[in-house]
C-alpha cells in the first residue's frame, strides 16, 4: 500500500494503481478518449484534453510550485505541442512535462481548457470579411 497524502483513489483505482491508495491532492475520477483514472482535481480538464492526443501516465497539479504530466514516450511530443498552445512554457526533465500554472488559468475546468486552446495564438491575427467588403481582424 502506497499513501501520498490524504486524498483517497477511488476503489477502481486503488485496484490498478499499483498499490497506491491516497495522493496529496484532492481526487476525481475523469474517463475520456478511451481512458479513465482518479487524477489531481486542479489538473482534470487538462486531462480530458491531454487525452485527446496522448497517454498520460502521471499528473501533479502542484509539486513545489509548478504542475507536471507525465506523457508515455511516444506520446510526448504531442503533449508537449498542446500544453504550448494552451500557452504554458513548459519544460522536461526526465520524460516529465512541468509548467506553473498562471493565476486564474483553470486547469480543472474542461470548459476553460477547450475555450483557451480555441483561441489563436499570442501574436496571430485571424482576419475576416467584413459587412462592408474590407477586411477586418477579429
Amino acid at each position: 500500500m502506497v499513501v501520498l497524502g490524504p486524498y483517497p483513489l477511488c476503489p477502481a483505482c486503488r485496484e490498478v494503481n499499483g498499490g497506491l491508495v491516497a495522493a496529496r491532492h484532492p481526487q476525481v475520477h475523469v474517463r475520456a478518449h478511451g481512458r479513465e483514472a482518479c487524477v489531481d482535481r486542479g489538473l482534470a480538464g487538462l486531462i480530458v484534453h491531454l487525452w485527446a492526443v496522448c497517454e498520460t501516465r502521471s499528473c501533479c497539479e502542484d509539486d513545489n510550485g509548478a504542475a507536471y504530466v507525465v506523457p508515455t514516450p511516444d506520446t510526448r511530443a504531442a503533449a508537449e505541442e498542446l500544453l504550448t498552445r494552451l500557452g504554458l512554457r513548459v519544460t522536461t526533465s526526465a520524460g516529465i512535462l512541468h509548467f506553473a500554472v498562471p493565476p486564474g488559468f483553470r486547469l480543472g475546468d474542461a470548459e476553460f481548457v477547450r475555450r483557451a486552446l480555441a483561441r489563436p495564438p499570442a501574436g496571430e491575427v485571424r482576419w475576416r470579411v467584413g459587412e462592408s467588403g474590407r477586411f477586418e481582424t477579429g
